[in-house]
């Protein structure tokens, strides 16, 4: 499949089944086996869009790509969104949207949902139906119903009965009448980009909220929707810890009935460990590595020792034009860093290397300078890992961190200031992703 991208969002704090991504299902992850299911597609790119770095490992582990994204996003569609943006993708990508709770999702209709996109130009995103064929499913509010045009084209979709059968429900709504067309609607989407950006930045509408259905929104704003019946049949997701038995049977794996009162640490373990397996690798990155980089790899370091992270977190700094390696912090950094308590005595200066991009885990921008020049010299792969610092304090309204070389000391305080909100949100962020037992 050419110019096709199978994305997979997946989020650690999920309410009804917290850690769900990394909950165990005949021995390995859940995410694990979802990425299975997308790799057996073959010959297609495979991304796992997530904001919380122990998914990513396991992702990388896997085999596929790993996008660290905001853990702000209210959907999987706006994490998918930020995720084509960080790759590059352009508008005319088809992006497959396989969720991160589907470990049974046919390749069949990973492939299917991709070509009804591209055969339908038209269209801006596509997904898949299947026929109800119960009255209990008609009835049933979390099974989410569509009804489509003689074209395909979805025109509603909702959690009431629709269609409905006035005058066979008025006698019983035990039985559905025959030939009622209702169909249920399953959750696999596959988008244009350029129509996913235009979708996630669209407001939420009436209909969604009331129904608290997104691809409304969609349909309000008039963005054409195809529908397919799937050509395979799709189980059921994991939501619930009864699920999590019932495909550890559909493994192979082990599928004990949980009792009443089991927990959910008892009934599929979250992955945690008592120490983090390895470091996380953190290079903040500026023009010459003398005056920002160096001070954010100071407050960095600070802020782990503060937070008890100083073993887990390793910090360094280069520069993307640090010329004369082995240069010492620009003397007004020294100073400003003396009257903050910030020792940085031991910094020479080192310029960034293509090794660094596989060396850190995180690659710290300060501005969308240093952002372009990393994006550009950075390998396809390993792009998720540079990111802007600024990004992590987005409540902020701050976008970076402005080169203070060439001004007075107001501009180098100011810089202090908009690199402590920044290090501050980055160690939020690596908090929020990181559990460690006390």
């Amino acid at each position: 499949m050419s110019r096709v991208v199978i994305a997979i969002p997946a989020r650690f704090g999920a309410s009804r089944l917290p850690g769900k991504p990394l909950r165990l299902i005949a021995g390995s992850p859940l995410i694990a086996h979802v990425i299975a299911r997308a790799q057996s597609v073959g010959q297609v790119r495979v991304v796992v869009a997530t904001d919380d770095l122990r998914i990513a490992e396991v992702a990388e582990r896997a085999g596929v790509e790993a996008c660290l994204t905001s853990p702000e996003h209210r959907s999987g569609s706006d994490r998918l969104a930020e995720c084509a943006e960080r790759l590059g993708l352009s508008d005319d990508t088809v992006l497959v949207n396989l969720q991160g709770d589907e470990p049974l999702m046919p390749a069949a209709c990973l492939r299917q949902v991709a070509q009804l996109l591209a055969r339908h130009p038209q269209a801006a995103i596509a997904t898949l139906a299947a026929p109800i064929d119960d009255a209990e499913q008609l009835f049933d509010p979390n099974v989410v119903k569509v009804v489509c045009d003689k074209q395909g084209f979805a025109r509603y979709f909702s959690r009431a009965p629709i269609p409905y059968a006035r005058d066979a429900f008025a006698v019983t709504q035990t039985e559905l009448p025959a030939g009622l067309p209702a169909q249920r609607h399953i959750g696999l989407y596959a988008y244009r980009v350029g129509a996913l950006r235009q979708f996630t930045a669209l407001a939420p509408t009436p209909l969604e909220q009331f129904e608290s259905l997104e691809q409304l929104r969609a349909l309000e704003h008039g963005l054409p929707i195809i529908v397919a019946p799937a050509i395979e049949p799709v189980p059921a997701g994991v939501d619930t810890e009864a699920d999590l038995f019932r495909v550890a049977g559909q493994l192979g794996g082990p599928s004990v009935p949980p009792s009443a009162d089991a927990q959910p640490a008892q009934a599929a373990p979250v992955i945690e460990q008592a120490e983090p397996r390895r470091q996380l690798r953190l290079a903040f990155v500026c023009m010459g590595n003398l005056c920002r980089s160096p001070l954010s790899e100071a407050v960095a370091r600070r802020e782990a020792e503060r937070r008890g992270l100083g073993r887990f977190v390793q910090v360094a700094s280069r520069g993307t034009h640090a010329s004369n390696s082995g240069q010492r912090a620009d003397l007004r950094v020294q100073a400003l860093g003396r009257a903050q308590r910030l020792d940085l005595t031991q910094h020479r200066s080192r310029r960034l290397s293509a090794e660094d991009f596989d060396g850190f885990d995180l690659l710290l921008a300060h501005d969308d300078e240093n952002l372009a020049y990393m994006q550009a010299g950075c390998p396809e792969a390993l792009r998720n890992r540079v990111q802007r610092l600024m990004d992590f304090a987005r409540d902020s309204g701050l976008d970076d961190v402005p080169d203070p070389y060439h001004g007075d000391h107001e501009d180098f305080l100011e810089a202090y200031r908009r690199i402590e909100i920044g290090v501050r949100g980055l160690f939020d962020w690596i908090e929020q992703r990181t559990r460690r037992r006390r």
